[in-house]
Protein backbone atom coordinates (compact mmCIF):
# COMPACT_ATOMS: atom_id res chain seq x y z
CA UNK A 1 0.00 0.00 0.00
CA UNK A 2 1.27 3.47 -0.93
CA UNK A 3 1.45 6.19 1.70
CA UNK A 4 -1.74 8.19 1.98
CA UNK A 5 -1.43 11.76 0.68
CA UNK A 6 -2.08 14.33 3.39
CA UNK A 7 -4.81 16.13 1.46
CA UNK A 8 -6.90 12.94 1.21
CA UNK A 9 -6.58 12.27 4.94
CA UNK A 10 -7.46 15.91 5.66
CA UNK A 11 -10.52 15.69 3.41
CA UNK A 12 -11.72 12.53 5.14
CA UNK A 13 -11.13 13.96 8.63
CA UNK A 14 -13.14 17.03 7.60
CA UNK A 15 -16.00 14.77 6.51
CA UNK A 16 -15.92 12.86 9.81
CA UNK A 17 -15.99 16.03 11.90
CA UNK A 18 -18.77 17.45 9.73
CA UNK A 19 -20.85 14.34 10.45
CA UNK A 20 -20.02 14.62 14.17
CA UNK A 21 -21.08 18.29 14.10
CA UNK A 22 -24.37 17.38 12.39
CA UNK A 23 -25.06 14.75 15.06
CA UNK A 24 -24.48 17.29 17.83
CA UNK A 25 -26.66 19.90 16.12
CA UNK A 26 -29.39 17.29 15.64
CA UNK A 27 -29.32 16.42 19.35
CA UNK A 28 -29.43 20.10 20.32
CA UNK A 29 -32.27 21.06 17.98
CA UNK A 30 -34.37 17.97 18.69
CA UNK A 31 -34.02 18.53 22.45
CA UNK A 32 -35.32 22.07 22.00
CA UNK A 33 -38.21 21.03 19.79
CA UNK A 34 -39.19 18.34 22.27
CA UNK A 35 -39.76 21.10 24.85
CA UNK A 36 -37.37 19.51 27.34
CA UNK A 37 -36.22 21.46 30.36
CA UNK A 38 -33.01 23.47 30.06
CA UNK A 39 -31.21 20.91 32.23
CA UNK A 40 -32.40 17.98 30.08
CA UNK A 41 -31.34 19.81 26.94
CA UNK A 42 -27.91 20.47 28.40
CA UNK A 43 -27.52 16.86 29.59
CA UNK A 44 -28.46 15.49 26.16
CA UNK A 45 -26.03 17.81 24.39
CA UNK A 46 -23.14 17.15 26.77
CA UNK A 47 -23.76 13.40 26.63
CA UNK A 48 -23.68 13.49 22.82
CA UNK A 49 -20.38 15.41 22.85
CA UNK A 50 -18.81 12.96 25.30
CA UNK A 51 -19.97 9.86 23.41
CA UNK A 52 -18.75 11.16 20.03
CA UNK A 53 -15.38 12.39 21.32
CA UNK A 54 -14.71 9.27 23.40
CA UNK A 55 -15.53 6.96 20.51
CA UNK A 56 -13.44 8.86 17.96
CA UNK A 57 -10.53 9.01 20.40
CA UNK A 58 -10.79 5.32 21.33
CA UNK A 59 -10.80 4.21 17.71
CA UNK A 60 -7.90 6.57 16.92
CA UNK A 61 -5.83 5.02 19.71
CA UNK A 62 -6.66 1.42 18.87
CA UNK A 63 -5.78 2.02 15.19
CA UNK A 64 -2.52 3.74 16.15
CA UNK A 65 -1.55 0.82 18.40
CA UNK A 66 -1.30 -1.56 15.43
CA UNK A 67 -3.53 -4.09 17.21
CA UNK A 68 -5.85 -4.37 14.22
CA UNK A 69 -3.10 -5.30 11.76
CA UNK A 70 -2.96 -8.95 12.81
CA UNK A 71 -4.98 -10.36 9.92
CA UNK A 72 -4.56 -13.96 11.08
CA UNK A 73 -6.46 -13.42 14.35
CA UNK A 74 -9.95 -14.88 14.35
CA UNK A 75 -12.50 -13.47 14.83
CA UNK A 76 -11.14 -10.40 13.01
CA UNK A 77 -9.99 -7.70 15.41
CA UNK A 78 -11.73 -5.06 13.33
CA UNK A 79 -14.89 -6.18 15.13
CA UNK A 80 -13.56 -4.28 18.17
CA UNK A 81 -14.45 -1.03 16.41
CA UNK A 82 -17.38 -2.24 14.33
CA UNK A 83 -19.64 -4.02 16.83
CA UNK A 84 -19.84 -1.29 19.55
CA UNK A 85 -21.32 1.48 17.32
CA UNK A 86 -23.75 -0.96 15.73
CA UNK A 87 -24.96 -2.13 19.13
CA UNK A 88 -25.12 1.45 20.40
CA UNK A 89 -27.09 2.68 17.39
CA UNK A 90 -29.49 -0.26 17.57
CA UNK A 91 -30.11 0.45 21.27
CA UNK A 92 -30.77 4.08 20.34
CA UNK A 93 -33.03 2.98 17.50
CA UNK A 94 -35.30 1.07 19.89
CA UNK A 95 -35.11 3.70 22.64
CA UNK A 96 -38.38 5.54 23.27
CA UNK A 97 -36.52 8.72 24.23
CA UNK A 98 -34.52 8.66 21.00
CA UNK A 99 -37.70 7.94 19.04
CA UNK A 100 -39.43 10.92 20.64
CA UNK A 101 -36.50 13.19 19.79
CA UNK A 102 -36.14 12.25 16.13
CA UNK A 103 -39.89 12.56 15.59
CA UNK A 104 -39.31 16.31 15.46
CA UNK A 105 -37.36 16.04 12.22
CA UNK A 106 -38.79 16.13 8.74
CA UNK A 107 -38.21 13.01 6.65
CA UNK A 108 -36.50 15.32 4.17
CA UNK A 109 -33.34 15.58 6.27
CA UNK A 110 -33.06 11.85 6.94
CA UNK A 111 -32.82 11.31 3.19
CA UNK A 112 -31.00 14.46 2.13
CA UNK A 113 -28.09 13.93 4.54
CA UNK A 114 -27.19 10.72 2.71
CA UNK A 115 -25.76 12.95 -0.02
CA UNK A 116 -22.54 12.97 2.05
CA UNK A 117 -21.84 9.64 0.35
CA UNK A 118 -20.86 11.51 -2.84
CA UNK A 119 -17.86 12.97 -1.04
CA UNK A 120 -17.09 9.64 0.65
CA UNK A 121 -17.01 7.86 -2.69
CA UNK A 122 -14.83 10.59 -4.18
CA UNK A 123 -12.37 10.07 -1.32
CA UNK A 124 -12.33 6.32 -1.98
CA UNK A 125 -11.71 6.99 -5.65
CA UNK A 126 -8.75 9.25 -4.75
CA UNK A 127 -7.35 6.47 -2.56
CA UNK A 128 -7.59 4.10 -5.51
CA UNK A 129 -5.87 6.58 -7.83
CA UNK A 130 -2.98 6.73 -5.36
CA UNK A 131 -2.85 2.91 -5.22
CA UNK A 132 -4.04 2.72 -1.61
CA UNK A 133 -7.19 0.62 -2.11
CA UNK A 134 -8.27 -1.84 -4.85
CA UNK A 135 -10.49 -0.77 -7.72
CA UNK A 136 -13.48 -2.86 -6.59
CA UNK A 137 -13.94 -0.55 -3.59
CA UNK A 138 -14.68 2.40 -5.90
CA UNK A 139 -17.40 3.35 -8.38
CA UNK A 140 -15.04 2.18 -11.14
CA UNK A 141 -15.36 -1.31 -9.70
CA UNK A 142 -18.06 -2.92 -7.55
CA UNK A 143 -19.01 0.02 -5.33
CA UNK A 144 -22.26 1.66 -6.45
CA UNK A 145 -22.86 3.57 -3.23
CA UNK A 146 -22.35 6.90 -4.99
CA UNK A 147 -25.80 6.41 -6.56
CA UNK A 148 -27.33 6.85 -3.11
CA UNK A 149 -25.56 10.16 -2.62
CA UNK A 150 -26.45 11.46 -6.07
CA UNK A 151 -30.13 10.56 -5.82
CA UNK A 152 -30.63 11.58 -2.16
CA UNK A 153 -31.38 15.30 -2.87
CA UNK A 154 -33.91 14.40 -5.58
CA UNK A 155 -35.70 11.82 -3.43
CA UNK A 156 -35.80 14.24 -0.50
CA UNK A 157 -37.10 17.13 -2.59
CA UNK A 158 -39.73 15.38 -4.69
CA UNK A 159 -41.01 13.14 -1.88
CA UNK A 160 -41.07 15.60 1.02
CA UNK A 161 -40.99 19.14 -0.40
CA UNK A 162 -42.81 19.08 -3.75
CA UNK A 163 -44.58 15.86 -2.71
CA UNK A 164 -45.05 14.85 -6.33
CA UNK A 165 -43.59 11.43 -5.54
CA UNK A 166 -45.13 8.99 -3.11
CA UNK A 167 -43.34 8.31 0.19
CA UNK A 168 -43.18 4.72 -1.07
CA UNK A 169 -40.49 5.91 -3.50
CA UNK A 170 -38.39 7.07 -0.53
CA UNK A 171 -39.04 3.77 1.22
CA UNK A 172 -37.83 1.73 -1.76
CA UNK A 173 -34.86 4.09 -2.11
CA UNK A 174 -33.91 3.51 1.53
CA UNK A 175 -33.98 -0.26 1.14
CA UNK A 176 -31.91 0.04 -2.04
CA UNK A 177 -29.46 2.26 -0.15
CA UNK A 178 -29.16 -0.38 2.58
CA UNK A 179 -28.39 -3.05 0.00
CA UNK A 180 -25.72 -0.90 -1.63
CA UNK A 181 -24.20 -0.18 1.79
CA UNK A 182 -24.11 -3.91 2.56
CA UNK A 183 -22.56 -4.51 -0.86
CA UNK A 184 -19.56 -2.22 -0.35
CA UNK A 185 -19.03 -3.46 3.21
CA UNK A 186 -18.91 -7.03 1.86
CA UNK A 187 -16.56 -6.04 -0.97
CA UNK A 188 -14.27 -4.24 1.49
CA UNK A 189 -14.16 -7.24 3.84
CA UNK A 190 -13.44 -9.66 0.98
CA UNK A 191 -10.62 -7.37 -0.22
CA UNK A 192 -8.88 -7.48 3.18
CA UNK A 193 -5.93 -9.89 3.67
CA UNK A 194 -7.89 -12.19 5.96
CA UNK A 195 -7.70 -15.96 5.40
CA UNK A 196 -11.11 -15.77 3.68
CA UNK A 197 -10.06 -13.00 1.26
CA UNK A 198 -11.82 -13.32 -2.11
CA UNK A 199 -10.52 -10.40 -4.21
CA UNK A 200 -6.82 -11.12 -4.66
CA UNK A 201 -5.85 -8.07 -6.73
CA UNK A 202 -3.50 -5.59 -5.08
CA UNK A 203 -3.40 -3.45 -3.09
CA UNK A 204 -5.35 -5.23 -0.40
CA UNK A 205 -7.77 -3.26 1.73
CA UNK A 206 -5.70 -2.35 4.78
CA UNK A 207 -6.33 1.40 4.88
CA UNK A 208 -9.32 1.07 7.24
CA UNK A 209 -7.06 -0.37 9.94
CA UNK A 210 -5.09 2.86 10.28
CA UNK A 211 -5.84 6.43 11.32
CA UNK A 212 -7.84 8.29 10.10
CA UNK A 213 -9.65 5.76 7.89
CA UNK A 214 -10.49 3.56 10.87
CA UNK A 215 -13.37 6.01 11.22
CA UNK A 216 -14.92 4.72 7.99
CA UNK A 217 -16.13 1.38 9.44
CA UNK A 218 -16.26 2.70 13.01
CA UNK A 219 -18.25 5.90 12.45
CA UNK A 220 -19.20 6.82 8.88
CA UNK A 221 -20.81 3.52 7.86
CA UNK A 222 -22.85 3.21 11.11
CA UNK A 223 -24.05 6.80 10.60
CA UNK A 224 -25.33 6.00 7.10
CA UNK A 225 -26.96 2.84 8.44
CA UNK A 226 -28.72 4.72 11.25
CA UNK A 227 -30.11 7.32 8.84
CA UNK A 228 -31.60 4.54 6.71
CA UNK A 229 -33.10 2.72 9.68
CA UNK A 230 -34.72 5.84 11.16
CA UNK A 231 -36.06 6.90 7.77
CA UNK A 232 -37.53 3.44 7.06
CA UNK A 233 -39.20 3.25 10.46
CA UNK A 234 -40.74 6.70 10.12
CA UNK A 235 -41.97 6.02 6.58
CA UNK A 236 -43.53 2.70 7.60
CA UNK A 237 -45.16 4.31 10.64
CA UNK A 238 -46.60 7.06 8.44
CA UNK A 239 -48.03 4.55 5.99
CA UNK A 240 -49.64 2.51 8.77
CA UNK A 241 -51.11 5.68 10.29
Amino acid sequence: MQSIPLHISALFISLVFAIAFLILIAVYVSSQRASLSAEEQRNNFVSAIVVVLVWLTFTLLIASSGLLHDFTAMPPRLLLVVIPPLVFFLVLFYSKQFHDLNEHYNNFWLVYLQSFRILMEFILWLLYRYNVIPVQMTFEGRNFDILVGITAPFIAYYCFVKKTWSPKVALVWNFAGLLLLINIVAVAILSTPYPFRYFMNEPANTVVFSFPFIWLPAFVVPFALLLHLISIRRLLSGMRA
